[in-house]
């Protein structure tokens, strides 16, 4: 049984790819790796694949919160420094006139206003913090429940779990490979060289 590459046997498509290829060779490089990525994410501990992760993600979110909160702050002092200027401008006690001060503080207004935005959607990716962690729970044992199942599994079993895992194959001369993942195996990285397993 062979798989035939449909676009360049319609001429459909302009390749130097071979016209068709031995489907149990091209299974079995899949399904070996599909083994290793399987063996290796099995070898690392849940905790330390999904906190190292999560505490990344987390550390990213809390440095960019802090820097808006900063931000945000400074801006304020601004605008209250300017606010109290008026008072003085209309006792006669400033050296900026009161039109030079009332549009200083509508700029600052403004900058207040879309920092405190970005401050706002920095704080709620942080509070997201939570879901992406039960995301990442999730995943992680949805990847294990698969790789307890596969070696026991029938064919079509199997197929469905790679399809699980593999959104697109795309196959070269001599058997080589480019594999698009439906899961994003970077979440789950810590030493794991997906493309080092497909090469």
């Amino acid at each position: 049984m062979r798989y035939i590459c449909y676009g360049k046997t319609r001429k459909q498509t302009e390749c130097d790819g071979q016209t068709g290829y031995t489907a149990h060779i091209l299974d079995g490089i899949i399904d070996k790796m599909v083994r290793q990525i399987f063996e290796r994410m099995k070898a690392i501990p849940k905790s330390e694949i999904v906190n190292i992760r999560y505490r990344e993600k987390m550390e990213e979110r809390k440095a960019l919160l802090k820097s808006a909160k900063s931000d945000y702050a400074k801006a304020a002092a601004e605008l209250d420094t300017l606010r109290a200027e008026v008072i003085k401008s209309l006792r006669g006690e400033s050296a900026f006139s009161q039109d030079l001060l009332s549009s200083l503080i509508a700029d600052n207004e403004k900058k207040c206003l879309t920092i405190q935005h970005t401050m706002e959607a920095a704080q709620a990716a942080y509070d997201e913090g939570q879901a992406m962690l039960d995301t990442l729970n999730a995943q992680y044992d949805d990847i294990i429940s698969w790789a307890d199942m596969y070696d026991s599994a029938s064919m079509e079993a199997k197929k469905m779990i790679v399809s699980c895992l593999i959104r697109r194959v795309e196959v070269y001369r001599d058997y080589r490979l480019h594999i698009d993942f439906n899961i994003d195996f970077e979440q789950f990285s810590a030493g794991l060289d997906i493309s080092a397993i497909a090469a």
